[in-house]
C-alpha cells in the first residue's frame, strides 16, 4: 500500500484484512496498546475507536482461513496483550516497592498478568467470528461478544474487571450516567457500538446501508448524552450538613512507612494532621487502608495517643491490619475499624476485607513459589472476611466499606440486601506510584456511585482522595501529593437506580437478545 492510497479509507480496510502472520500480529498488538490511552487519566476515546476498528477489520480477513476460530482467538488475544500491558504496566511498581528481590519477577509477572486478561478478548473474538455475521450490522455481534466476555472477566476465578470499555468515559460526565441503568457491562457494550460503528461506513462504494450503523451509533450517543445531561441537571446532591468528615491525607511512600522508625514517624504525622485546627467541628476522622504499619488495635500506646487527640464525640474510621487466634494458628485480616474513644476503653466495630488481591494479600500456588525461592510471598497471607457488610456509623447513618480494589466490582456493592446511605472506599495506592494506576482506580470507584445513586468518600494513601457525589462527580478532589487534613461534607444520595434494583439484568437482555437475533438472521439468509 502506497502513501497515496493510505488516504483512501476503504483501501486501508482491505489492506488490514489481508495481513497475515507476524504483520497482522504486530498491528493488532500495537493498536491494542494504543487503545489503553482511552483509560484514565487520558480518556482518549478516539484511540479506542481506532484500535477496535482495526481489530474488526483484521477479523474480516479470517473468514477465508481453514482455522478461522483459532485465528480469531489469536488476534483478539494479541490485541488484549497490547491493551493490558500498556494499561496495567504500573503493577510492576508493586514488585519494586516490595523489595529488590522481587524486581526480577517483573518481566515474568507483567506479561503473565496481561495474558490471563487477554484470554477473554481472545474468546470474545472467537465467539464473534463463530456467529458468522457478515453484514454491516456485524458490529452488533462484535459489541455483544466483547461485553459478554468482559462480564466473564469480571466474574470467573474471582474476577478482575479492570479497564472495561465503559471506563473510556470519565465518571461524572453525561455518557457515564448510562451506568445508572445498564451498569458498566451494559455501557461497555454501548461504548463498543458507538466507537466502532463509523468503521462500518468505510467501503469503496459507500451505499446507504453502510451508513446506517454509523447513524445508529450517533443516535445512541446523542440519546445517552441527552439523558445523562438531564440527570446531571436535575438531581439534588446538596450536602448533608449534620456530618463533617476530616480526610487525613499523608504523602508517605511504602519505603518510608516500613523503613526504620517508620511506624513512629507515620503515626506522628497522622496525629499531627488529625489535630489540625477545626477538629472540634468534625464528627468523623478518616484514615486510609493500612494507615499505620502496625497491628493498631493491639498497640496500647497508639490508641492512647489517638484518644488524646480526638474530641469525645468524634469517631475514627481507619484501615487496620489485624490478627486473631484460630484453631489453625493466627489469622490475618485487612480491615476497617470504626473506633469510638468516648469511654475509658476504646471500642470499635469491624469490617474485614472480602476480595483479596492475588499475590498481594493472598497467594495462589504458594508452595510452588516457595520451592523456586520466593518464600517471601508465603510469609503473610490474609484471610477473607465473611462477606459485604453495611455498618451502622453513629452520626453518619449506614455505610458500606469498600477496601482497595473491592470498589472495582459492580456486583460487590449490590451483594448486600440492605442499601447503605453512603460508600467508603479506603485504599493504599502507595504500592503503585504516581502514574495511571491510581487514576484508573479512582475512575472505576466513581462509577460505583453512578450505578447505585450513593455518595462515596475516598481516603487513599498516596492516591487521589475526596468526595464523590451520587452522579460520579468530585466536588472535592485531593491529589496524591496534597498532604493535610481536608474537612468535607457528605452529599445526599439520590433514589435507587435501575442498576441498583436489577443489577446486570438489562445488560443480559440486550446482549443475549443481540446474539439470538444474529443467529436467527443468519439462519434466515441460509434458508
Amino acid at each position: 500500500m502506497t502513501l497515496a492510497t493510505a488516504f483512501q479509507p476503504w483501501r486501508v480496510r482491505v489492506f488490514i484484512a489481508s495481513l497475515t502472520g507476524w504483520r497482522s500480529t504486530l498491528l493488532v498488538f500495537l493498536v491494542g496498546a494504543l487503545s489503553a490511552l482511552a483509560m484514565a487519566p487520558f480518556h482518549a476515546w478516539l484511540a479506542m475507536a481506532a484500535g477496535l476498528s482495526v481489530l474488526i477489520w483484521s477479523l474480516d480477513g479470517v473468514h477465508k482461513r481453514p482455522r478461522k476460530l483459532k485465528s480469531a482467538f489469536w488476534r483478539g488475544f494479541v490485541f488484549g496483550m497490547g491493551y493490558f500491558l500498556a494499561g496495567t504496566f504500573w503493577v510492576g511498581f508493586a514488585f519494586i516497592n516490595r523489595g529488590p528481590e522481587f524486581i526480577p519477577l517483573i518481566p515474568i509477572a507483567l506479561p503473565a498478568f496481561a495474558a490471563i486478561l487477554a484470554v477473554f478478548w481472545g474468546g470474545a473474538m472467537a465467539l464473534y467470528v463463530a456467529i458468522g455475521q457478515r453484514s454491516v450490522w456485524r458490529i452488533l455481534g462484535f459489541a455483544a461478544s466483547i461485553a459478554i466476555f468482559e462480564w466473564l472477566r469480571g466474574h470467573v476465578f474471582s474476577g478482575l474487571p479492570w479497564n472495561l470499555p465503559a471506563y473510556t468515559w470519565e465518571a461524572g460526565g453525561a455518557v457515564s450516567q448510562a451506568a445508572a441503568w445498564f451498569g458498566v457491562y451494559g455501557l461497555s457494550l454501548l461504548t463498543v457500538l458507538m466507537l466502532v460503528s463509523p468503521a462500518m461506513a468505510v467501503s469503496r462504494a459507500y451505499p446507504i446501508k453502510n451508513l446506517l450503523p454509523a447513524l445508529a451509533g450517533l443516535v445512541i450517543f446523542l440519546v445517552l448524552f441527552s439523558m445523562g445531561s438531564l440527570r446531571l441537571a436535575t438531581a439534588d446532591v446538596s450536602p448533608l450538613l449534620e456530618t463533617r468528615f476530616r480526610i487525613v491525607q499523608l504523602a508517605v511512600t511504602q519505603a518510608e512507612k516500613w523503613g526504620p522508625d517508620g511506624d513512629i514517624s507515620t503515626r506522628g504525622r497522622y496525629l499531627e494532621m488529625t489535630a489540625s485546627p477545626g477538629l472540634d467541628q468534625v464528627t468523623h476522622v478518616l484514615w486510609p487502608e493500612g494507615a499505620l504499619p502496625t497491628f493498631m488495635l493491639e498497640d496500647v500506646e497508639t490508641l492512647r495517643l489517638i484518644g488524646e487527640v480526638l474530641p469525645e464525640e468524634t469517631l475514627l474510621l481507619s484501615g487496620v491490619n489485624r490478627r486473631e487466634a484460630s484453631e489453625t494458628g493466627l489469622r490475618y485480616y485487612n480491615s476497617l475499624a470504626v473506633m469510638d474513644f468516648s469511654s475509658i476503653a476504646p471500642h470499635y466495630s469491624l469490617y474485614d476485607k472480602v476480595r483479596l488481591v492475588p499475590f498481594g494479600e493472598t497467594v495462589p500456588f504458594v508452595e510452588l513459589l516457595a520451592a523456586i525461592g520466593f518464600e517471601e510471598f508465603a510469609r503473610l497471607q490474609f484471610s477473607p472476611g465473611p462477606g459485604p457488610a453495611v455498618l451502622e456509623v453513629e452520626g453518619a447513618a449506614t455505610m458500606m466499606p469498600l477496601i482497595c480494589y473491592e470498589a472495582i466490582f459492580p456486583n460487590f456493592v449490590n451483594a448486600s440486601t440492605q442499601r447503605p446511605d453512603w460508600l467508603f472506599n479506603l485504599s493504599n495506592d502507595a504500592w503503585f506510584g504516581d502514574n495511571s494506576g491510581p487514576r484508573q482506580h479512582l475512575n472505576q470507584a466513581r462509577f460505583r456511585s453512578i450505578e447505585t445513586g450513593l455518595p462515596l468518600i475516598r481516603s487513599a494513601s498516596r492516591g487521589i482522595s475526596g468526595v464523590i457525589d451520587p452522579l460520579g462527580r468530585m466536588p472535592v478532589r485531593i491529589e496524591i501529593e496534597d498532604e493535610g487534613a481536608h474537612d468535607v461534607s457528605l452529599p445526599r444520595p439520590v433514589a435507587a437506580t435501575a442498576y441498583a434494583k436489577w443489577g446486570d439484568t438489562l445488560f443480559w437482555i440486550v446482549a443475549l437478545g443481540l446474539l439470538v437475533g444474529i443467529v436467527f438472521a443468519r439462519r434466515e439468509r441460509r434458508s
